[in-house]
C-alpha cells in the first residue's frame, strides 16, 4: 500500500472515531498538513493520532511529521458566545478586557480599525472559549439553540462571521430570561441619510448655466501630462469650481496592447449644500472637474478613450464590488473575486518561504492557500450558473 493511500485511510479512520471530517494532505519532504474543523481539541487529535499509529494499519505514517490545524465555524463562535452569555462570563469579560485595552493602547492598526474596545475583548473572550473546548459548535445547554439560530440569522445566515456577529451581541435590547429571550438583531449601520437635491426649475436652470461655463473652459475629456496642462484648465474654469480625484484607475474591458496610465481631466457632477454650515440643508447639482488615471494603448487618445461607452475599474477588487453591486454582472463579477483570491493565495505562498516549515505557523499558512485556491476555482465553475439564476 502506498503513503499516499495509507494517509488518506488515516484520514478516514480519524474522522470515523472523532464524528467530524479529518483532511490529511501533503505539503513537503516527511511534512503533511491535517485539518479538521470544529471536532476534537489539538491536543484530543494528537492523542487520536497517536492511538492509531501505535496500531499496524498505517506503518509508512510513523516517520511522517503531521502538522494539526483545528478551523473552526461560525456556528462554533455563536455557541461559545451564546453559552457565556448565559452562564454570566461574557459580559465581566468584555468589560474586563474593553478597560484594559483602553488602559494599553496600541499605537498600531491592527486588523479592523473600527472595532470598538469592547468588540476587541469581546472576539478575544470568544475565542479563547473556543481554542478550550471540544466540539465548540454543539449546544452546551437546550435553551441556547434558539438564541444561537437568532444570532446566525441576524448575522447574515451563511455569511455570518465573527464580526457581525459581536455588535449585535453588545447591542442585544434585553438580558436574557427563562420566559422571555432576547431577540438578536442585525445593528443598523449608521449610514447618513441621502440628501435631499433641488429639483425645481431655478436650480435646474443655475446647474445648467454653470455647466455651459465649465464646457467653455474644457470642452470635453482631455489628457493632462504635466502641471503646465492642468494649471491651463485651471485658470480657465470658475475658481469654486470643486475638485474630485478618481480612487482607482479606469480601463476599457479586455487586453491592453502596450498599456500605459494617463490622467484625464473630465467634466463630473456634484452636489453641495445650499447652506455650508448645514449638511443637511437641501442640496443643488454643480459641475466640477475630476482626475481620472486610465489604462490606454500608448499612442491612444485617452480623453476619447475615456468618453466611451463602457470604461470600468482597472483593479479587479474594485471592478468586482462594481458589477456585484451595482451592475449585477455575476459571471464577471465573481469571476474577478476569484482572481483576486488566487492573487491572495499566491502572496501568502510567497510569505509560507520565510517560515520555518517545521512550524505549525507554516501548516496553517499552507493549509488556508491550498483552500482559498480550491475555492477560486469553486467560484469560476459556478459563474455562470449564479448569472443565469439571477435572470
Amino acid at each position: 500500500m502506498t503513503r499516499s493511500r495509507q494517509a488518506a485511510r488515516l484520514a478516514a479512520h480519524l474522522s470515523e472515531v472523532t464524528g467530524v471530517r479529518v483532511s490529511l494532505e501533503y505539503d513537503n519532504g516527511p511534512r503533511w498538513n491535517m485539518s479538521w474543523a470544529d471536532g476534537p481539541t489539538c491536543d484530543q487529535m494528537h492523542v487520536h493520532l497517536a492511538e492509531a499509529l501505535a496500531g499496524h494499519h498505517f506503518p509508512d505514517m510513523r516517520d511522517r511529521t503531521l502538522h494539526l490545524h483545528r478551523g473552526t465555524s461560525s456556528r462554533a463562535w455563536a455557541a461559545r458566545a451564546i453559552a457565556s452569555r448565559r452562564e454570566g462570563t461574557l459580559g465581566p469579560a468584555v468589560a474586563e478586557g474593553a478597560a484594559w485595552r483602553r488602559a494599553h493602547p496600541s499605537p498600531y492598526r491592527l486588523g479592523i480599525s473600527d472595532l470598538t474596545p469592547e468588540n476587541h475583548a469581546l472576539l478575544q473572550h470568544v475565542e479563547r472559549l473556543i481554542e478550550s473546548t471540544p466540539y465548540p459548535d454543539r449546544v452546551s445547554a437546550p435553551e441556547d439553540e434558539p438564541l444561537i439560530e437568532q444570532l446566525l440569522t441576524a448575522g447574515g445566515g451563511r455569511r455570518a462571521s465573527e464580526y457581525t456577529m459581536a455588535p449585535i451581541l453588545l447591542n442585544a435590547d434585553r438580558v436574557p430570561s427563562a420566559d422571555q429571550p432576547p431577540k438578536l438583531r442585525p445593528v443598523a449601520d449608521k449610514e447618513p441619510p441621502m440628501p435631499q437635491i433641488s429639483a425645481d426649475a431655478a436650480a435646474a436652470a443655475e446647474a445648467e448655466a454653470a455647466t455651459a461655463r465649465f464646457m467653455r473652459g474644457l470642452p470635453g475629456a482631455r489628457e493632462v501630462a504635466t502641471t503646465g496642462e492642468l494649471a491651463a484648465i485651471l485658470a480657465k474654469l470658475p475658481a469654486d469650481t470643486p475638485l474630485f480625484l478618481e480612487d482607482h484607475l479606469v480601463a476599457h474591458p479586455g487586453p491592453v496592447d502596450d498599456p500605459v496610465e494617463v490622467v484625464v481631466a473630465h467634466l463630473t457632477a456634484c452636489a453641495e449644500p445650499v447652506d455650508p454650515d448645514d449638511l443637511s440643508s437641501e442640496h443643488r447639482m454643480r459641475p466640477a472637474l475630476g482626475l481620472a488615471t486610465i489604462v490606454v494603448g500608448h499612442g491612444q487618445d485617452a480623453g476619447a478613450e475615456f468618453e466611451r461607452d463602457g470604461v470600468q475599474p482597472y483593479d479587479q477588487l474594485a471592478r468586482a464590488e462594481e458589477r456585484l453591486g451595482s451592475t449585477g454582472d455575476l459571471d464577471g463579477g465573481i469571476r474577478d473575486v476569484a482572481d483576486v483570491i488566487d492573487t491572495v493565495a499566491a502572496l501568502l505562498a510567497e510569505g509560507a518561504k520565510f517560515i520555518a516549515s517545521g512550524h505549525d505557523a507554516h501548516a496553517t499558512v499552507t493549509v488556508e492557500t491550498s483552500r482559498l485556491r480550491h475555492a477560486a476555482d469553486r467560484l469560476r465553475n459556478t459563474a455562470s450558473q449564479a448569472q443565469q439564476a439571477s435572470e
